[in-house]
């Protein structure tokens, strides 16, 4: 699987989806996978959507090649989590959701997925608050999905706190 990373690119998934290819990609100047120091060069684009409570978007996302070892990486905004069709923001409503006992909308199933993969990536949840200075004792099970789902909402945005994730352990807070 090629390699994401997660930007930042400050406007709302409908603005995304309107300027399509013409949006402000970032410039990457050193490979992320092979550290090599140069430009990664435009590789393409490939279409995916992103789904929200309120719609869904048919998006392009940048390509990357790095000349040095010929993989490729890919640009992705910051609303969206590497792998999930649906959005982040929808992921964690139906986490929330579950936790508070509430209906979201969502299939059962989807839910349950959500649920497991989250509770499978608790302990790494914990150290990544925990490399940032929490020192709080956090219990087990269920308290502790809340606890870490009320830490995560505690970030300006729930796209601030994915992307530092991703940055500091190089996957995804739901990855497999």
């Amino acid at each position: 699987m090629p390699m994401q990373i997660i930007h930042s690119f400050e406007i709302s998934p409908q603005e995304y989806q309107q300027r399509g290819k013409d949006n402000q990609f970032p410039l990457v100047e050193c490979c992320p996978q092979c550290l090599y120091p140069q430009k990664l060069r435009k590789h393409g684009f490939y279409p995916r959507y992103a789904v929200f409570f309120y719609g869904h978007f048919h998006i392009p996302v940048l390509r990357l090649l790095c000349l040095s070892c010929k993989k490729t990486v890919s640009v992705l905004p910051d609303f969206l989590l590497p792998s999930f069709q649906h959005s982040l923001e929808f992921v964690l409503e139906c986490l929330r959701s579950h936790y508070a006992g509430l209906r979201t909308g969502a299939c059962r199933q989807l839910v349950q997925f959500y649920r497991r993969r989250f509770n499978k990536n608790l302990n790494r949840l914990e150290a990544f608050f925990r490399d940032r200075g929490e020192r709080g004792i956090i219990p087990g099970g269920k308290v502790k999905a809340i606890k870490l789902l009320e830490m995560i909402g505690a970030f300006p945005k729930a796209e601030t706190f994915a992307k530092r994730f991703q940055d500091h352990f190089h996957t995804s807070f739901m990855a497999n």
